[in-house]
């Protein structure tokens, strides 16, 4: 065969791999843009966590994207169905991103996202949500100090998964 012919043939494949690349980003729900942090191995050795030394708070997105804008954008993926407005759990979880976000990478984001299999919201990193977050964490700080954290869910499979579950005194049992 010709080199023309290979030369042809290997243009061919770059364009199908490139197209289907471009249809895998679109269904994951990442916005375009550069990925400066992902919270998997796939791609990298897995990034240390981002941390906020004023706050005393880590976390680590499950994705950082610039997008085409110039903004740096946190990204959270659930990997269960929508529900009809994402819970506040996850906004708070959000909001703790963007914070972490504008500490790491020098730049308030003005938006997060939050992904979940069937749908995303774009919910806006505004200073009221930032107050929410930081009147959240002292609550949970003090509550610490008290020691009196109560549980505020009647759920085993979310009381068994959580991180705390083998040393809380007040663990669902069934």
């Amino acid at each position: 065969m010709k080199p023309i012919y290979w030369a042809i043939l290997l243009l061919a494949l770059g364009v199908v791999v490139w197209l289907i690349s471009r249809r895998q980003r679109k269904s994951s729900g990442l916005p375009e843009g550069e990925l400066l942090y992902s919270d998997s191995d796939y791609w990298q050795s897995l990034p240390k966590p981002l941390y906020d030394p004023m706050l005393q708070l880590v976390g680590k997105p499950d994705y950082v994207v610039k997008n085409g804008d110039g903004f740096v954008i946190p990204v959270e993926l659930k990997s269960g169905n929508s529900p009809p407005y994402p819970w506040d759990s996850h906004i708070m979880q959000l909001a703790a991103y963007c914070r972490l976000v504008e500490t790491h990478f020098g730049q308030r984001p003005p938006f997060g996202i939050i992904r979940y299999s069937n749908k995303s919201f774009t919910i806006l990193y505004t200073y009221e949500m930032e107050s929410r977050l930081l009147e959240l964490i002292d609550e949970m700080r003090a509550a610490e100090r008290k020691k009196n954290a109560q549980r505020s869910h009647n759920q085993p499979a979310r009381c068994r998964s959580c991180g705390y579950f083998q040393i809380c005194d007040q663990r669902l049992l069934s």
